[in-house]
């Protein structure tokens, strides 16, 4: 089974909203995936507290708490008892021991950010962090920022200058554009079966359509990241 970490250092970056939209695109590929709740604020499990209430989580999705290694270790044994091929990491912020463990471990380390200033300085911090202890361990892995809350469309004059300063680093062409879908994401389940259930409601054809949008976008993003594990 192989580790996909998501992180940053700073919270709010939509380290926790991009993972949930890929959870729901490799389960929508067939994939059985295992959730790594290593977030001392587990939003994970509310996510899937709100998914169940509405009928929106993908069973081919197990969630199971990580928040030390101990755990971390049982959630990876049961996984892959159960048949899980992906785990998705939520790690905490900073970089304590614990989450250096996790990155260490990880097949593609993944640093979600949106394009204002404040957010890629803090990228590029969490994307030093991470070479640099790839590096002192003797071992480079696939790592990749993930742009996300972007202008749909066009860029705006803010967001290209911020895609200016990350041009020279590894991203992944795929963004998430800013959209209601993923702001509230937390509170409706899994993307794709969100999406099924508004195209069976009359009078949802608009709503439908921008969750589509929103879908092709998590869809691309989530080959993007399969495609980069199975380079390296």
């Amino acid at each position: 089974m192989q580790l996909i970490a998501f992180t940053s250092f700073k919270g709010g970056c939509g380290k926790t909203t991009t993972l949930m939209a890929m959870a729901a695109m490799l389960a929508a590929r067939g994939r059985r995936i295992a959730l790594f709740e290593a977030d001392d604020n587990q939003p994970l499990a509310l996510w899937r507290r709100h998914a169940e209430a509405r009928g929106q989580w993908d069973a081919r999705c197990a969630l199971y708490p990580a928040l030390d290694l101990d755990a971390l270790e049982a959630a990876f044994e049961a996984a892959e008892a159960n048949g899980c091929e992906i785990a998705l990491v939520d790690t905490r912020g900073g970089g304590s021991e614990f989450n250096q463990t996790i990155l260490l471990n990880a097949a593609l380390t993944v640093v979600p950010t949106n394009l204002s200033s404040i957010e890629v300085d803090e990228a590029l911090q969490t994307l030093r962090y991470v070479i640099e202890l790839m590096r002192s361990a003797g071992e480079l892995r696939p790592l990749g920022l993930a742009i996300n809350r972007v202008t749909p469309g066009r860029l705006s004059a803010g967001e290209r200058d911020g895609l200016e300063i990350l041009k020279t680093l590894p991203i992944f062409e795929a963004r998430l554009s800013s959209r209601r879908v993923f702001a509230d994401l937390k509170g409706l389940g899994h993307l794709h079966l969100h999406h099924a259930a508004l195209q069976q409601e009359p009078g949802k054809r608009i709503a439908a359509g921008h969750t589509g949008a929103a879908l092709r976008e998590a869809e691309a993003l989530a080959a993007e990241m399969l495609d980069a594990m199975e380079a390296a």
